[in-house]
């Protein structure tokens, strides 16, 4: 296993644009006989993964937030550290939803694999996995926990550095009244203040605000504003 680390920093070290860099991830993945890879950014409202899995997975996996159901996701999440999966072993204690999710991303060759997160700022999590279409992936050895964050922390810098684009992004859209309360917000009005430029009532604006923040796990005004600017949005 630490083998295996070893190549993937050393293939990644020399990437010296996007082009490079999802060549060597392909690279990688498939000399160790994986059937693809998948590196996910998550961040309140800035979600995304740049990846070589089928582009109709991608899509439907973002377009339908399967971020919020993934057992592999919320398993980075919990446990913060490297470790192994199999949709063989996984399903035996999930839910219906849990399972149909494994058994649609097997459509995609996507069964079992090798799964390493890292913690961002702002409880942002990134999440690098190395999927197998095998219902087992074979590990020789116990993973390196300590090495395998090291390594896809340096990924994740060498993807920041870079400003890769990534292969399938979050959706984020606004309403024609969200991007005017939104835009508002941005002009440092409070959300009395909204309401009362726009002749509503406040609770109206304070609910359509909150709806939307949580549309995309935003946490205050603040952020909302932020990602409207970041998209192009207001």
């Amino acid at each position: 296993m630490n083998d295996w680390l070893d190549a993937l920093l050393d293939e990644t070290a020399i990437a010296h644009d996007q082009h490079t860099l999802q060549s060597a991830l392909s690279d990688f993945a498939a000399r160790f006989q994986f059937s693809g890879y998948a590196y996910i950014d998550l961040r309140f409202g800035h979600t995304f993964a740049i990846s070589n899995y089928h582009p109709d997975w991608q899509d439907f996996y973002f377009k339908n937030n399967l971020k919020t159901l993934d057992p592999v996701i919320q398993k980075a999440k919990q446990l913060r550290r490297a470790f192994s999966w199999s949709a063989d072993t996984e399903t035996r204690s999930m839910s219906k939803a849990e399972t149909g999710f494994f058994a649609q991303a097997a459509t995609f060759n996507i069964r079992s694999g090798i799964t390493v997160p890292v913690a961002l700022p702002n409880r942002g999590t990134a999440v690098l996995t190395m999927a197998s279409s095998k219902p087992k992936v074979a590990i020789d050895e116990k993973i390196d926990a300590v090495m395998a964050a090291s390594v896809v922390a340096q990924i994740h810098a060498r993807i920041e550095a870079l400003q890769v684009t990534p292969s399938v992004a979050e959706p984020f859209h606004l309403t024609p009244k969200e991007k005017i309360f939104t835009r508002w917000l941005e002009h440092g009005k409070t959300v009395q203040d909204v309401a009362d430029v726009e002749n509503l009532k406040y609770n109206t604006v304070r609910k359509t605000l909150e709806e939307l923040r949580g549309r995309y796990d935003l946490c205050n005004n603040t952020q909302l504003v932020a990602l409207a600017i970041r998209r192009g949005l207001i």
